[in-house]
């Protein structure tokens, strides 16, 4: 909800994106109108408050790690909860207004406010169903490659279900293996992120891969086993893949 102001008269008008307003000066006092993005900035107006627009840093909620503005995940540990830093000396009014003091690491006076919600890929449609795609492409690749080499230079038998039984703990390794493997594809596709949501979007390929099971086995035990499992280790390859990102973006950090 964001809101047209005026730091005179203290007069406000919610902002209607049907009907935008065509003018720039208060109706009553012919103050210059101010926006407010939200009901804090809106406050901080009326408070005759002088909002901060510039950052310097970035500090991690979660590790409370200080990072460059540019960054939208923390190059500590991967979270996406930032908040802006600004210089408290700066803005001596706006320091008085807001509560939320913090020290930065060279012990000087910061304020931390809350910035806008960062890009999260795990939120974003586009992106699951792209890790999702590019997962099960990878599991049935390296199934395929697994099977091949099971089988060496003779072709597959025509009576599958006698192959998968005698090559059982073959198969299972191939499969378990696959399913690390896309797991670890899965994620190296998507921006650096932390390792529960890299474990979340992961694990769909394992449940996509586990609801397969549908096709062959109609027993609700065995098909629940086999999601649970699959989801697993596609979920350890995603925080495989995870980690080696965080690696990768450290070093270069």
């Amino acid at each position: 909800m964001s809101f047209i102001v005026c730091r005179s008269c203290k007069n406000y008008v919610e902002v209607d994106e049907k009907q935008p307003l065509s003018f720039d000066k208060c109706e009553k006092c012919g103050h210059t109108l101010e926006f407010a993005e939200n009901e804090s900035e809106l406050k901080m107006i009326l408070n005759d408050v002088t909002i901060p627009k510039l950052s310097y840093n970035k500090i991690c909620f979660s590790c409370k790690s200080v990072n460059p503005r540019e960054t939208g995940a923390c190059l500590h540990c991967g979270s996406t909860d930032l908040h802006m830093q600004y210089d408290l000396n700066s803005f001596p009014e706006f320091a008085k207004f807001n509560n939320n003091q913090a020290n930065d690491s060279n012990n000087t006076q910061t304020i931390i406010i809350q910035a806008s919600p960062q890009f999260t890929p795990k939120n974003s449609l586009l992106f699951r169903l792209f890790s999702l795609l590019i997962g099960l492409v990878d599991f049935f690749f390296f199934s395929l490659l697994g099977v091949q080499l099971i089988l060496g230079s003779s072709e597959l038998p025509s009576d599958v279900m006698a192959f998968a039984t005698q090559n059982m703990y073959p198969l299972m390794g191939v499969i378990c293996l696959s399913l690390i493997l896309a797991g670890i594809m899965s994620v190296m596709i998507i921006p650096r992120m932390s390792y529960r949501d890299s474990m979340e979007i992961s694990s769909s390929v394992g449940l996509v891969v586990g609801l397969v099971t549908l096709l062959a086995s109609k027993d609700l035990l065995t098909v629940i086993i086999s999601v649970v499992l699959c989801s697993l280790l596609s979920g350890i390859g995603g925080l495989i893949g995870e980690y080696i990102i965080h690696k990768l973006t450290r070093r270069h950090s």
